[in-house]
């Protein structure tokens, strides 16, 4: 009987091991399918957000390749019948065409009504000559602008101090509103100040030149110039330096460089960063620009 006792006691003691072992193992699994389950979950959900900033890196490009061709119709709109080249392939300056697309630009911008802005009366033209005399009458500080946190301060508010904030507002206004633009219009305004002296004579050209190397100087090589940049989207900054590097280069020639500035420094960096811009109407002419002013200054 004694022995019949021991024997149930055994087995019922091994088969709640058993259970309590069974138990065990099925909660272990399960505990550790859960964790190889979230693992899974954590690693798809990053898949899927990597793939979304791809989606996302995509449609921006798409979009400013969609922006680089401009619509015809805006070109004729913008630039009159004289409208810019699509892809500019001869370095070749027509002063005259020149000269009709800025007068073209100026009166489509105030077909657009964009002057009709508070504490702004005035036609496009009048307004361009009304920046420009208001920025040739403040230059920013080239030299020293380190020297104290005074001078860096209006450095770096420096825009905003010698426009205010209604010419600020506007200029952002109609950089966003004529985006499909903005490239050949730089390109022309660019070429109607420097190459076609604006309808201007020899001195008045080189007083506007040297104005114009002041803030050519201030984008690159100033805090306040560069910070102001930063805040800019990527392919505006790149043409205002491609601009500011013709025209370091221009005073070079001019012998004027009065800071002594090196564009060696600026020359790969910009090169690298049109050569991967998308959206660029006129790339290859940047490209083959930079190109020659590196084996110049090599």
């Amino acid at each position: 009987m004694d022995k019949t006792v021991k024997i149930v006691v055994v087995v019922f003691a091994a088969l709640g091991l058993g259970l309590f072992g069974y138990y065990w193992i099925n909660q272990w699994h399960g505990h550790a399918v859960e964790q190889a389950t979230d693992v899974e979950k954590q690693a798809c959900l990053e898949r899927i957000a990597r793939m979304e900033a791809e989606v996302q890196r995509l449609s921006r490009i798409a979009a400013s390749q969609a922006q680089a061709v401009p619509d015809p119709r805006e070109m004729n709109s913008a630039f009159g019948s004289d409208k810019p080249m699509m892809v500019i392939q001869a370095d070749t300056t027509d002063c005259r065409k020149i000269t009709a697309q800025t007068i073209a630009f100026f009166q489509y911008l105030d077909s657009k009504a964009y002057l009709i802005w508070p504490g702004i009366n005035m036609r496009a033209d009048e307004m361009f000559q009304d920046v420009f005399s208001r920025l040739a009458a403040d230059p920013p500080t080239n030299v020293g602008e380190m020297d104290n946190l005074y001078t860096l301060t209006r450095n770096v508010t420096h825009l905003y101090r010698v426009l205010g904030k209604d010419r600020i507002d506007l200029v952002k206004g109609i950089l966003n509103s004529e985006a499909a633009v903005v490239e050949p219009a730089m390109a022309v305004l660019f070429t109607w100040m420097t190459v076609c002296n604006a309808g201007e004579g020899p001195e008045t050209a080189q007083v506007r030149l040297k104005t114009l190397y002041q803030y050519a100087a201030f984008f690159l090589n100033t805090l306040g110039g560069r910070s102001y940049l930063l805040r800019r989207d990527s392919k505006l900054r790149m043409l205002i330096n491609y601009y500011a590097l013709r025209l370091i280069d221009m005073a070079n020639a001019a012998k004027f460089n009065s800071y002594g500035l090196d564009i060696r420094p600026h020359l790969d960096y910009l090169f690298y960063d049109i050569n991967n811009q998308k959206g660029l109407l006129y790339r290859e002419r940047y490209l083959t620009h930079l190109a020659a002013m590196k084996d110049k200054y090599e």
